[in-house]
């Protein structure tokens, strides 16, 4: 490995770490996750091709997940999460609340609020409506790199993602 690319893991490796994590739970913890996690990679369910397209895509956008957290509810171990994409000085951003449930575990999320930004001023900032309980979406959180470097995750409509930890 270089020193500039680290190793992430192969599709075939995250498949294994994924039945795993669906048998044993992943371990993945709350204070693992904190952070800004950079869009590196998908794949479309049931694919064993990378989606170059949308990989490229949304690595040209900047794509990222954050996750913070919830200081409203201190003792509680919940996030504030967010979801961006930057198209030079315009900034999309999706913002809400997620939580762990279960042993693989799952982060099921809301957005209440939109916000799309040019440099620093706000054009909108729009609250949304709470989706139901029944339709939320989540993350299947499949495996973090033991040093924190990438994080891993199938969302709900099936797709598998990978992200790399912004520094």
């Amino acid at each position: 490995m270089d020193g500039n690319r680290m190793d992430l893991p192969s599709l075939d490796k995250l498949r294994e770490l994924e039945k795993n994590a669906r048998i044993e739970g992943s371990g993945i913890e709350f204070e693992s996750l904190l952070g800004l996690w950079k869009f590196n990679s998908v794949w479309k369910q049931g694919s064993d091709k990378e989606d170059s397209i949308s990989s490229t895509l949304l690595q040209v956008l900047s794509a990222s997940l954050e996750l913070k957290k919830d200081r409203q509810n201190a003792e509680e171990e919940n996030f504030t999460i967010a979801n961006s994409i930057k198209f030079g000085l315009l900034t999309l951003r999706f913002s809400g609340y997620a939580n762990l449930e279960r042993k693989q575990p799952l982060l099921p999320f809301s957005f209440d609020c939109i916000q799309i930004k040019l440099a620093s001023l706000t054009i909108l900032n729009k609250s949304l409506p709470a989706p139901d309980q029944k339709k939320k979406p989540f993350f299947a959180l499949i495996a973090i790199d033991p040093n924190g470097k990438w994080l891993s995750a199938r969302g709900k409509g099936g797709g598998l993602a990978l992200w790399i930890k912004d520094k």
